[in-house]
């Protein structure tokens, strides 16, 4: 009997099993048994397996592409997807999560449309909404963030025109054929119904996330009375021990923001083993120079580091200390003086350092001796911005922050062996890119997908990288490659994952994109080219080349 599946590579790090693509709760129920099978941890640890994310129909395994023994992977997942029967699924089986909403006044500004596109009356949309037992199938669009599936079909209701550009916390909306709930402030246009109290997202508990796929969720009418009262004592229940242990630092510098440049974070290495949560990865978008930046200051390589785009900060040091910069070329000044890039520099108590704006690249690295101190968050100290947390108050510095330095350096590196680091830099240098820039990819989750002759189109036009482009994405402009719809069920996104949107255009995936998404990916770029790209300005040309 031939397999009901397939398992393709998604990514130098990730395979992808495909399930037959309908949403339903029985290829739920296998995908689930699938991924508890494979993170059981002998399993795990021998295959070096570091993430399995499920979706409404696949489930994406990640692993350590430098210790995976990759044919062993192979047969251990195909073996175990053949025999997960779909499992009888019972009440016994899964969680279900009551959520209380209130579904009166200001917290539900969009009632009376669905009332009206429905034909019913307020009391019928809340009895309707809160009937069923939701299933969640994957987390993913933001931190924390439900899919979920069962809502009556009278209640879909199409989304706003015009999205909002900020829906509060908790709001229980309806877009289209869905609902959900939104974790965390953010813009939107699904019609918002409803509120609950609860904080679905935390990243400073343990767990960080409410629930997880395969859970259920009932939303359970509340007054606001009532809501008020059990906003109180999430409040309250904010400081309990859920919370993680508390951290100790030893801070050994610091330096103060006079100017930040246009947009300066903190970043290291970036989150694993997050992604089924709908948490992204954050971190550094050329790992290269990041890497390169801790070796000169003789840090631990993750110790976070300040990311520059496109132009650098002005920074007054308030202790005696030494940095270096590397990436895109800033241009530095200490006291008025040029230093060098890639190279350690020290700088004296109440010393400027001034920057200025990236040539021959678009982002630059400054590490400083002992690594910036801030809460490590979900394992990392970077900035995730669309969830506010991480870096520097989950955001962009601003002039007047203060950051502290501490102690990520190497106790065992020989303080004055200066021959060591040029040689564990060869090669990390960042050099200008070339007139075309040529990304070399490994074929795509959906490759299946395209034609001969789109697929032709993709490799062999030259694109160019769209102002659009940011952390989330890199934008390409270029020939539409194919003229029809590339949606797809929304699966994961592992980095350099090449979708191609509803426009036929390519937008690969960086360090803060979405860890789910609804574009057919035709290709992903190696991880070597990333750090090439990270540095692409607006305006420079792209080729992919496809390798075996």
């Amino acid at each position: 009997m031939p397999d009901d599946f397939s398992i393709v590579r998604s990514s130098e790090d990730s395979i992808q099993i495909q399930f037959t693509q309908t949403i339903c709760p029985e290829t739920n129920a296998r995908i689930q048994a699938v991924c508890a099978a494979l993170e059981r941890e002998e399993l795990s640890s021998r295959l070096f397996i570091t993430e399995t994310v499920p979706s409404y129909c696949a489930l994406t395994v990640y692993f350590d592409e430098g210790k995976t023994p990759f044919e062993e992977l192979m047969n251990v997942v195909q073996k175990t997807a053949r025999n997960s029967a779909y499992p009888a699924v019972s009440k016994n089986t899964y969680i279900v999560h009551e959520i209380p909403v209130c579904y009166d006044g200001d917290f539900a500004p969009d009632m009376k449309n669905v009332c009206g596109n429905a034909g019913l009356s307020r009391k019928e949309v809340i009895t309707l909404h809160s009937a069923p037992d939701y299933l969640i199938y994957m987390l993913g669009f933001m931190p924390g963030f439900p899919y979920l599936g069962g809502m009556d079909s009278r209640l879909e209701t199409p989304r706003l025109k015009t999205p909002r550009t900020k829906i509060p916390s908790g709001s229980v909306a309806i877009g289209g054929s869905q609902t959900g709930i939104y974790p965390a402030e953010s813009p939107g246009g699904w019609q918002i119904i409803g509120r609950t109290p609860l904080k679905l997202f935390d990243p400073e508990k343990e767990p960080s996330v409410f629930f997880k796929a395969g859970d259920r969720i009932r939303f359970v009418p509340v007054d606001e009375n009532t809501f008020l009262r059990l906003q109180a004592e999430e409040a309250a229940r904010s400081e309990e021990k859920t919370h993680r242990p508390l951290q100790r630092y030893v801070c050994t510098g610091g330096i103060c923001i006079i100017s930040p440049g246009i947009s300066t974070t903190v970043q290291d290495a970036g989150r694993k083993g997050v992604s089924k949560t709908g948490t992204g990865e954050n971190g550094a978008m050329d790992k290269i120079s990041f890497r390169a930046a801790n070796i000169i200051a003789g840090n631990r390589e993750n110790a976070a580091v300040l990311e520059t785009t496109l132009s650098g900060p002005e920074i007054r040091f308030t202790t005696e200390m030494t940095f270096a910069i590397t990436g895109a070329d800033i241009h530095p000044l200490l006291d008025g003086k040029p230093v060098e890039m890639y190279a350690k520099i020290r700088a004296a108590k109440g010393s400027v350092l001034k920057t200025g704006f990236a040539t021959d690249g678009l982002r630059s690295y400054i590490a400083f001796t002992g690594g910036i101190l801030e809460k490590s968050i979900l394992g990392s100290r970077s900035t995730n911005v669309k969830g506010a947390f991480g870096g520097h108050y989950g955001r962009a510095l601003i002039a007047g922050d203060e950051l502290a330095v501490g102690d990520e350096t190497l106790p065992d590196e020989p303080a004055s062996d200066e021959t060591a680091v040029p040689k564990k830099i060869s090669g990390m240098r960042f050099l200008p890119l070339p007139p075309v820039l040529t990304l070399h990819v490994m074929t795509g989750a959906q490759s299946a997908f395209f034609t001969t002759e789109e697929m032709s189109a993709f490799c062999s036009q030259e694109f160019s990288v769209a102002p659009e482009s940011d952390r989330m994405g890199i934008r390409l402009n270029g020939k539409s490659i194919c003229l029809r719809s590339t949606d797809i069920i929304s699966d994961s996104i592992p980095l350099g994952a090449v979708q191609i949107t509803s426009s036929g255009l390519p937008v690969i995936m960086m360090a803060d994109r979405q860890t789910c998404g609804g574009y057919a990916k035709i290709a992903c770029v190696l991880k070597k080219d990333i750090s090439l790209l990270a540095q692409a300005v607006p305006g420079t040309k792209i080729r992919f080349e496809f390798i075996q």
